[in-house]
């Protein structure tokens, strides 16, 4: 591996796990709006949370297929533990 991949697949990770953080905390607040009288804001935060994790892989893939898949494994670990800690995953 050289220097520019462990770059990338370093950015990758920490892109990744910021966005996959933010991602999946905002779930909770999505899914108030929705059970709660502002559905019209739900699906809006929703449309824009979508707007944004598809962005940040784009601009990933842009940087490599190192990055992208980097990216992809910081969001899914950073999955698990946003909903490990707020008790939704086993």
């Amino acid at each position: 591996m050289t220097a520019g991949t462990l770059f990338a697949v370093a950015i990758g990770l920490a892109t990744g796990a910021v966005l996959g953080l933010v991602h999946f905390a905002t779930l909770r607040w999505t899914t108030d709006l929705y059970l709660g009288k502002g559905i019209a804001y739900g699906f809006g935060l929703q449309i824009l949370r979508f707007a944004v994790l598809g962005l940040v892989l784009f601009a990933l893939a842009r940087l490599g297929a190192a990055a992208l898949l980097s990216g992809a494994l910081g969001l899914l670990v950073m999955r698990r533990i946003v909903l490990k800690r707020v008790g939704g995953m086993p």
